[in-house]
């Protein structure tokens, strides 16, 4: 993901650090995540479409510009599944 879209990966990583643990997803506005990123919200929404299309993330609308994205637990929790003996 970070050699094929580096501005998708940043996304996926601000999204990832703030994943709601009891839903596993993200509610957010894209305004806000432009902001937190530094960019336009026009780059948030072809980071969302990358990512959508590679099935990192699944975008759900909530009400206008809010979206909850939801990762793939699999791919979040990937790197710890393996460093802890009793994972």
């Amino acid at each position: 993901l970070i050699q094929s879209n580096p501005g998708a990966a940043r996304l996926y990583s601000v999204l990832s650090e703030h994943i709601d643990g009891n839903c596993g997803a993200v509610v957010a506005d894209q305004q806000f995540l432009a902001d937190q990123l530094s960019v336009t919200t026009r780059t948030i929404r072809n980071w969302v479409s990358f990512l959508e299309e590679n099935n990192c993330l699944v975008k759900i609308p909530i009400a206008g510009k809010i979206c909850a994205y939801a990762l793939d637990p699999a791919e979040v929790w990937k790197g710890y599944n393996t460093s802890k003996p009793y994972a």
